[in-house]
């Protein structure tokens, strides 16, 4: 494998009450389904790939290398657990090797050059930025490892598959049911996730475009789709505004910390979408007696082991999907009691293929 000078020009430039699995979580309403025909990404085709065809198959046993951008909060530590989960049930897999970039471009690049030399047989990785990996891929397409991302996007047509869920969608279907809420109506804040990753940016264009322009952004904060960062975020913009009428989160840890933040203030609880992090599904279900309302479009974090399940396809031969768009199921004021798990900690997320007894076990549910 020749010496690599991608580094310097790349550096440059995450039963009972049970949790239900996720193949089961209730479709989007159609009221609050938004239209997805302009929100397919740059480069989006409906093409497959014949993996056996380009000299990408390969005779297990496989080494899987992963290159995550980091592990900033739960969900993305249940995305990592979820794709062990399914690599320990896969004997034609030898071991995975994982690295994380802490949220660093340059050290991303690095980590996939490393994985490239270490000659694994497949990639998977979770991108930081959309340009940053341009020459990294075109390494791993030159060098014939067939590479599929998920988590997020590339502006790059060098990767074998990509399994993602439509962000702007997800932005959307909170963004819509704030809208209703407030008959149309209001002063709201906003909390981002990472301000510049596609992820963030799809969100909150797909909340700004359903609520239209009788909703009024008073203010927007990032809050790293974290709980601590979300808390800290809403009681900035507590002090700073007298009225808020609704907030649009686009995570279920910050809706969790803008919750208790306003409860703190003893400020009135305001509409607000979420996700299907269980610390926000209780807090939810604790509040509804007061009168709290929220839906929740639910992110699977399960789409780490969709993507290793599309990687597996190739290695064995197999003719993939280029694109995989995922379902974003939601949960509602009606159902939420179905998916809540009181008895496990909040940082659980109910969008899962693990098990019960997985889920328990990882997460020492009950003790």
């Amino acid at each position: 494998m020749r010496l690599r000078q991608t580094l310097k020009t790349a550096a440059a430039s995450l039963s009972t009450v049970a949790f239900v699995a996720a193949t089961s979580l209730a479709p989007i309403s159609p009221a609050f389904a938004a239209d997805s025909a302009n929100s397919k990404p740059k480069g989006w085709t409906d093409a497959s790939v014949d993996c056996k065809a380009i000299g990408l198959a390969k005779p297990p046993p496989w080494t899987i290398g992963v290159s995550n951008y980091g592990l900033t909060n739960s969900w993305r530590v249940q995305m990592i657990a979820e794709l062990k989960a399914a690599a320990a049930k896969d004997s034609r897999i030898k071991g995975l090797v994982i690295t994380n970039a802490d949220g660093n471009i340059a050290k991303q690049v690095s980590d996939i050059e490393d994985l490239l030399t270490r000659n694994v047989d497949g990639l998977l990785i979770t991108p930081l930025t959309p340009d940053g990996l341009n020459g990294p891929l075109q390494d791993a397409t030159d060098d014939k490892v067939p590479t599929v991302l998920f988590n997020d996007r590339v502006n790059s047509n060098k990767f074998t598959g990509i399994v993602w869920a439509d962000e702007y969608k997800f932005g959307a279907i909170g963004g819509a049911w704030l809208k209703e809420k407030l008959n149309g109506k209001g002063q709201i804040v906003m909390l981002d996730g990472i301000p510049g990753t596609a992820v963030n940016d799809l969100r909150s264009q797909g909340a700004i475009d359903a609520m239209g322009p009788g909703i009024k952004v008073l203010a927007r904060q990032p809050g790293a789709w974290a709980y601590d960062k979300g808390k800290a975020a809403m009681e900035d913009l507590i002090s700073a505004y007298p009225k808020i009428d609704g907030v649009y989160s686009q995570g279920g840890a910050m809706s969790q910390g803008a919750i208790d933040a306003l409860l703190a203030a003893k400020r009135p609880l305001v509409p607000m979408p979420g996700e299907g992090y269980n610390g926000f599904l209780k807090t939810w279900s604790d509040n509804k007696s007061k009168g709290f309302s929220a839906i929740a479009p639910d992110d699977p974090t399960w789409q780490s082991s969709a993507a290793l399940g599309l990687l597996t396809q190739c290695l064995a031969g197999g003719t993939i999907q280029k694109w995989k768009e995922l379902p974003i199921p939601t949960i509602t004021d009606a159902n939420v009691d179905q998916y809540v798990r009181k008895d496990c900690p909040d940082d659980v997320w109910a969008n899962t293929k693990m098990t019960h007894d997985e889920v328990t076990k990882l997460y020492k549910c009950g003790s």
